[in-house]
């Protein structure tokens, strides 16, 4: 949930100052994606959290779409650091990180949900920020090359805020049975 905040935080800079990537070389700029690094790092060990909790289930498709998932972030994050060296914003790991972060969300996502581990509407958090990711953020990018705004990736985190919530919320659960419904 603090990752929600501080990736909300960052980007709050990053579209006052106009600090977007490749960047200018400034400190603020560098300070800025230290913090969205901070971000991302926290958001890995939150999606650690959820392969340890077996949401998406102990067999193997739940496994390896929290893995892709897993990727997908962790590849994201050598992009930044990357990124930072050769100030090269077109890394291949970028695309292929939010490719991954998408396939792995969704196919997690539809994991929890038919796994049944989780119930309420924590079953549903994952879906829900995979789902948002999908529509709002990688389609108009992917189809209408249309960048997102301040809103549309703010609103993102909000996604995020509550996925986290819903892992936060289940581990102080200690019935992890699937339901039958």
């Amino acid at each position: 949930m603090a990752s929600a905040v501080l990736w909300l935080f960052a980007l709050t800079v990053e579209y006052h100052y106009a600090l977007q990537p490749p960047g200018d070389g400034s400190l603020a700029y560098y300070s800025d994606q230290i913090l969205f690094f901070a971000a991302l790092l926290g958001y890995l060990v939150m999606l650690l959290g959820l392969w340890k909790s077996k949401a998406a289930g102990a067999g193997l498709f739940g496994r390896v779409s929290v893995g892709i998932f897993l990727a997908g972030i962790a590849s994201l994050l050598i992009a930044q650091i990357v990124q930072w060296l050769t100030s090269n914003a077109d890394f291949f790991l970028f695309p292929v990180g939010g490719l991954f972060q998408l396939v792995g969300g969704l196919l997690s996502g539809f994991a929890v949900v038919t796994t049944k581990y989780w119930y309420g509407w924590p079953r549903f958090a994952l879906l829900l920020q995979s789902l948002y990711y999908l529509f709002v953020l990688f389609l108009p990018i992917a189809i209408l090359n249309q960048s997102p705004t301040q809103l549309t990736e703010s609103l993102w985190q909000v996604t995020w805020f509550i996925t986290s919530m819903a892992l936060f919320s289940r581990s102080r659960n200690t019935n992890t049975a699937p339901i039958l419904d």
